[in-house]
């Protein structure tokens, strides 16, 4: 897959949200769940890798330990196989018995003990590799660590003396200080005997706001009672409310109820209407059917009345033809017969 994205071990730190040794460290113990792939000198990983790393994080945060997060992810998982550079391997990188010999032309190494060999060879030329960073990394942190440290040193040794320079000029402070005490103390007595005619005239306000303490309480039992004069007024007004919208509700049913049943009412009228003027039309229709019927026999005999009139007018042209036809002189001779 060409155009699947890869990623570095810095941009899944940054996606992940974790430092760096952090990732490398869950590389290196689940390396058998997580795919990659080599770009020249350095692994990419893919989204799967990625996905696989999220999963990880979880299980972490959600309190497992290490064997726990190796046998979740042995369930998720299928363990994937490290590629191989070759397939086939030399046989120079088989180790061989004492007292064996093996001919690289003639013996040919098995397949399966090749590639388990391999592996083992990846596994550990990528765990050195993977511990080498890691040393390295911890190196630069030990050294990064170490200049914190002296820079932190320089700092607290400036705050040091500038602690020391503030106490000094603090211990003049008090000195200058103690020269101003005597005047002080005078100050003092001076604003004692201010306080005290304070607390003389203190003592007659406490005396006056006593009495409108007492004041006060009498004031607040009236309105006490006044409030509760106004909540037994307000029960009051809301029984006789209550009582008005009873005696309104109670009205608007019956007057409900009225109305119901003058629409009962009206509507049983207009039904005996309906049936009423559907009886008169019945009977109209009977009426119109029985003068239709009456018109039809009219017609009916007046087509026979002419029908025999007709008749009659034939007969007596008949008659009357053959009478003309008697009176006629018999002057046209009679042709005769037609020899045969």
């Amino acid at each position: 897959m060409e155009n699947e994205k890869k990623y570095s071990v810095i941009e899944l730190a940054e996606l992940l949200g974790v430092p760096r040794t952090t990732i490398n460290d869950w590389l290196s113990k689940y390396s058998m769940y997580i795919d990659f792939t080599v770009q020249g000198k350095r692994r990419v990983y893919t989204d799967s890798s990625l996905a696989v790393l999220k999963e990880i994080s979880e299980l972490r945060n959600s309190g497992m330990s290490s064997v726990d997060i190796e046998a979740e992810l042995a369930k998720r998982h299928p363990v994937r196989a490290e590629p191989e550079p070759s397939e086939t391997v030399q046989a120079s990188s088989i180790p061989q018995k004492s007292g064996e010999k093996v001919s690289h032309a003639s013996q040919p190494v098995p397949q399966g003990t090749a590639k388990t060999e391999n592996e083992f060879q990846l596994i550990a030329q990528r765990q050195s590799e993977e511990l080498g960073k890691v040393i390295g990394e911890t190196f630069q942190n030990m050294v990064l660590r170490m200049e914190e440290l002296e820079h932190l040193n320089r700092v607290q040794n400036s705050r040091a003396k500038v602690w020391m320079a503030a106490t000094a000029f603090f211990m003049v402070l008090l000195l200058i200080g103690a020269c101003f005490a005597y005047r002080q103390v005078m100050l003092f007595s001076r604003a004692n005997t201010e306080l005290k005619q304070e607390a003389v005239n203190t003592n007659q306000q406490l005396q006056t706001l006593q009495r409108q303490s007492i004041e006060l309480v009498a004031g607040t039992k009236s309105f006490r009672d006044n409030i509760a004069l106004l909540e037994k007024q307000l029960k009051e007004q809301q029984a006789a409310f209550e009582k008005n919208i009873n005696a309104v509700k109670q009205n608007f049913e019956k007057a409900q109820r009225e109305h119901q049943s003058r629409l009962s009412a009206e509507r049983e009228k207009n039904s005996a209407l309906l049936k009423m003027k559907e009886a008169e039309l019945a009977l109209e229709k009977e009426k119109f059917a029985a003068e239709r019927l009456k018109f039809l026999r009219d017609l009916e005999r007046m087509s026979t009345d002419n029908e025999n009139i007709v008749n009659e007018l034939k007969k007596k042209i008949e008659e009357q033809k053959a009478l003309e036809k008697q009176s006629m002189p018999s002057s046209v001779p009679e042709e005769p017969p037609a020899v045969k």
